[in-house]
């Protein structure tokens, strides 16, 4: 006798307890749902509607500590979300955590113990059906990753055994990828696999909602997202989805937390894919240092700090003429070092400059020779004054890192 599916068993337990239940995977997603009994909430509807976790009754239901569960317990309800109290159960193969199974159980309507005792068997009968396809899923899933890692990797012939792969995995024409990377800055979340599964849930959410096909590879508080389109898409397009893989993530992760996004210079074919990773991986670096790149920047916005990332901290020191440290210590009202950025801006030009500053030209000269005097270099030479703004530049990275190292 063939072994009843998931959806007949939630549907059959429905049937018999008369209530709402849902099946949701680890991460919240629901696996199936059963018919409405009356007492379906706004968060079940809504859920069941957009078929991905909906991000403040996921932040809600995990507050809870659901993935540690080892035996049935209560979520309580939340009004402003529209969540009823629900008994959850959780759905294990040994210790592993395969999904869990959701009933709406409202205070004074609770299910009787016999009631809950049914209930804990069917989940058992359904760890015996998400094992099978969660040993299939987790096959699938490596076989995935190991190609990713193989069509970023440095070594020729395993790029190229994988190029010739990647059609057999990816669904659709492979002509164009667009590589980008994901950064979780200051994350909220300190354990390092419970940030990567919210972060594999928010992709995931992506991954469903997108219409091209959109794969990921999570490391930490990093991912790597690969969308392949049958299209060549536009420097807008490649940033909009930047944008919703950061806000896919982000609204998982709660308020207090923020991402940033790479983009390399321009969408690729397979071939290209490292050299892709590697310009996003320093455009969300750059954009993790430095707020006004952030939340996505692009290869291309980062102009001299796509060279100045690349410097170990300690040569990047070397990048900064003496003369501009004695400068910078001595301008206490920071109207010396505003003069000389906006002057290497205006590539020397002392009209442009007065204009932006709204100063008078005579006024500009007297500040431009106390810089000159200071500096020891001389601003009308274009190699001093690119010197200066390499510089001002490598100071700006210095500066964020201890930012960063300190909090």
């Amino acid at each position: 006798m063939a072994t009843p599916g998931l959806q007949e068993l939630a549907d059959r337990l429905a049937s018999q307890l008369e209530r709402s239940i849902t099946v949701v995977d680890p991460e919240i997603r629901i696996l199936c749902a059963s018919a409405h009994y009356g007492d379906e909430d706004d968060a079940r509807v809504r859920a069941i509607l957009q078929r991905v976790a909906v991000p403040e009754v996921y932040r809600h239901i995990q507050a809870h500590g659901v993935r540690r569960w080892s035996g049935t317990g209560h979520v309580a309800a939340d009004a402003a979300l529209g969540f009823k109290q629900r008994l959850v159960i959780p759905i294990r193969h040994g210790s592993h955590l395969l999904a869990h199974l959701m009933i709406i159980d409202e205070p004074g309507h609770e299910l009787r113990r016999p009631e809950v005792a049914e209930a804990e068997q069917v989940a058992v009968l359904m760890a015996r059906v998400l094992e099978r396809d969660h040993r299939e899923s987790v096959r699938h899933g490596a076989e995935r990753v190991q190609l990713l890692d193989d069509l970023f990797a440095d070594n020729d012939a395993t790029r190229e055994r994988a190029v010739h792969l990647a059609s057999e995995t990816f669904a659709g024409p492979t002509d164009r990828i667009s590589v980008m990377t994901l950064t979780v800055l200051s994350p909220r979340l300190q354990e390092a696999e419970r940030l990567s599964l919210v972060m594999e849930a928010g992709l995931q959410n992506l991954a469903r909602r997108e219409r091209s096909h959109v794969y990921h590879v999570v490391d930490g508080s990093e991912a790597t997202i690969i969308s392949v389109s049958p299209r060549d898409p536009g420097p807008d397009d490649v940033r909009a989805l930047g944008r919703r893989a950061l806000e896919a993530v982000e609204s998982l992760l709660g308020p207090s937390s923020r991402c940033v996004v790479g983009l390399p210079a321009q969408s690729n074919s397979l071939t290209g894919m490292p050299q892709a990773r590697r310009q996003s991986r320093l455009a969300a670096e750059a954009a993790s240092l430095l707020p006004g790149l952030r939340p996505v920047a692009g290869f291309a916005d980062l102009g001299a700090y796509a060279v100045l990332l690349r410097i170990p901290r300690e040569e990047l020191e070397d990048v900064v003429p003496p003369g501009l440290r004695r400068l910078l210590e001595s301008d206490s009202r920071g109207l010396l070092r505003e003069t000389l950025e906006v002057y290497l801006a205006e590539a020397g030009s002392v009209p442009a400059t007065a204009d932006r500053l709204s100063l008078h030209r005579t006024s500009l000269y007297y500040r431009l020779g106390q810089i000159r005097d200071r500096l020891g270099l001389d601003l009308r030479r274009g190699e001093d004054r690119l010197v200066v703004h390499l510089g001002l530049r490598a100071l700006a990275v210095l500066d964020a890192i201890v930012v960063v190292e300190s909090r």
